[in-house]
């Protein structure tokens, strides 16, 4: 049963680290472009990060450092999806008087 159980989670760390790639990519998109504003940017560079704790995350538990990945790994990929939220609410606001500015 533990052998079920580590296999699943080197499974996920596995998908966590692929789905890595779609924000990583959209980073590049975006810095090709030469726009004012990079409010994306920054979103799917934090969003990158959030994964690729995840799959670190998972990973740690699957080799059986279930201390490093319950005591670090995890209340640090939530302060990152938290600061992912905050920025996004942020860069929302700030959508908001620009358009209001135009009107």
């Amino acid at each position: 049963m533990i052998l079920i159980q580590t296999q699943i989670s080197i499974i996920q760390s596995i998908v966590y680290f692929i789905a890595a790639a779609v924000p990583i990519y959209l980073n590049f998109i975006i810095k090709n472009y030469n726009n004012r504003n990079n409010h994306l940017r920054y979103l799917s560079i934090v969003l990158a990060g959030f994964v690729t704790m995840q799959g670190m995350y998972h990973f740690a538990g699957a080799l059986g450092f279930s201390l490093l990945a319950k005591a670090i790994l995890e209340p640090l990929s939530f302060g990152i999806l938290l600061f992912f939220g905050i920025i996004y609410l942020i860069n929302r606001s700030k959508g908001k008087e620009e358009v209001k500015e135009l009107q």
